[in-house]
């Protein structure tokens, strides 16, 4: 993609052309997640930072053997049923 030059608004609004928001499946009007890098603004859907977020969480648990959100539920099962 090509490089795009905006202006900031005196207000500190950014707008981000149609096909830059398209490209990078952004939404008019969606929410947003604003991440700083090395000092560099990056942008991303909420849809985006979720799904990365489970890839890492993914990444991080392959392998290991009660970390996922059904062992956590079964494990709070059982633990309610002892108490009742």
């Amino acid at each position: 993609m090509p490089v795009i030059s905006a202006k900031m608004s005196d207000t500190g609004r950014l707008t981000v052309p149609l096909g830059t928001r398209a490209a990078v499946g952004l939404e008019r009007g969606g929410p947003v997640v604003l991440e700083v890098v090395d000092g560099e603004l990056r942008v991303r859907s909420v849809a985006q930072a979720m799904e990365r977020a489970r890839a890492q969480t993914r990444e991080l648990t392959r392998g290991l053997k009660g970390v996922s959100v059904d062992d956590f539920l079964a494990d709070r099962r059982r633990e309610a049923e002892r108490e009742a």
